[in-house]
């Protein structure tokens, strides 16, 4: 009985480290958020999904690395840019992150990507390359944080790093000659 009963209280037993938060289910719903430290859950009635919150995650766009992340966006001028920058954000509430989205990584991707197209064909393609990068990423991280906070997904956008912003690369040597 002992032994059994040092089992349950072992299973039932966790720890949260400060980068962390935990989520404890009751019969499987929502029951609270724990903060960093030792917690007891008593198990099987209640559960607990530890999530990173303070680390910083990375979404890459336009990076090219599959035939679905393209970053050719069209300006209002109808020229094509080739876009690549970086979304880095965290998680700001546990239970939002863990229960009402099924992928938040791509879901973070989807909107960025969406976002910027929105931003780049309302704009310019020479201030594009050259003065309004950080106009840009202002704006773009305001208009994703606005609609993940829609979505209440519990991600925190963090900051944009534009990484790069180009003619395309089959054109880009003309263009070039034309600026010089």
């Amino acid at each position: 009985v002992l032994g059994v009963v040092f089992l349950w209280g072992y299973a039932s037993v966790y720890s949260v480290h400060p980068e962390e938060r935990s989520v404890e289910l009751l019969f499987g719903q929502e029951y609270r958020t724990g903060d960093p430290g030792l917690h007891f859950a008593p198990w099987p009635i209640v559960g607990a999904e530890i999530v990173q919150t303070t680390t910083e995650r990375v979404t890459e766009v336009g990076t090219g690395r599959s035939a679905l992340d393209t970053g050719l966006m069209l300006t209002r001028d109808e020229a094509v840019v080739d876009i690549e920058f970086q979304v880095v954000w965290n998680v700001a509430n546990p239970a939002f992150y863990l229960f009402n989205l099924a992928d938040p990584a791509n879901t973070v991707r989807a909107v960025a990507e969406s976002a910027m197209r929105d931003i780049i064909a309302r704009s310019e393609l020479s201030p594009i390359l050259n003065t309004d990068r950080g106009t840009i990423a202002s704006e773009l991280r305001a208009a994703v944080q606005g609609t993940l906070d829609t979505y209440e997904a519990g991600i925190n956008v963090i900051r944009i790093n534009f990484d790069r912003a180009d003619p395309p690369r089959e054109v880009i040597d003309s263009f070039r000659e034309v600026q010089a």
